[in-house]
């Protein structure tokens, strides 16, 4: 018997040595493996922030171009409103003026076309000339004629 019990204690220790070394292990292991990850994150995260920093930076590039551009045209327009000040006639000629005279003319053309109708005629056909059924010709129709 007093063999046993030392052997008892001494299988208990081993069991509970043996559990105890593994949790102790795999502790340090789950440290490690959680020290790896933690570091991808951060590599992962800053590149990130690296690719966000030069969209940005291209972002505001292109906002500035934009500027730049809009600025050029607003300063061509003042000079074209300068240039339309200084000169009392214009290089293009205002629509109104066109459109008078073009109205003059071709209201003058109708009021002569108008006169010029006799009151006991009959209209023209759409094609402007006599033709079809409207000819109004002094010949008789084919049927009528001898032959």
């Amino acid at each position: 018997m007093d063999v046993l019990i030392p052997l008892a204690l001494l299988a208990t220790g081993l069991i509970i040595g043996f559990f105890v070394a593994r949790h102790m292990y795999t502790g340090s292991d789950n440290s490690y493996a959680e020290k790896r990850a933690e570091q991808s994150i951060k590599d992962m995260m800053a590149q990130q922030a690296e690719h966000h920093i030069h969209q940005t930076r291209q972002t505001i590039e292109d906002i500035e171009n934009q500027c730049y551009a809009l600025k050029q045209q607003v300063e061509e327009y003042e000079t074209l409103l300068k240039q339309g000040d200084n000169d009392d006639t214009s290089r293009v000629p205002f629509y109104g003026e066109q459109a008078t005279t073009y109205l003059r003319n071709n209201l003058k053309g109708k009021e002569k076309s108008k006169s010029s109708k006799v009151a006991g005629a009959q209209p023209l056909d759409f094609a402007n000339t006599g033709s079809g059924l409207f000819v109004g010709s002094a010949e008789q129709s084919t049927e009528e004629k001898p032959r």
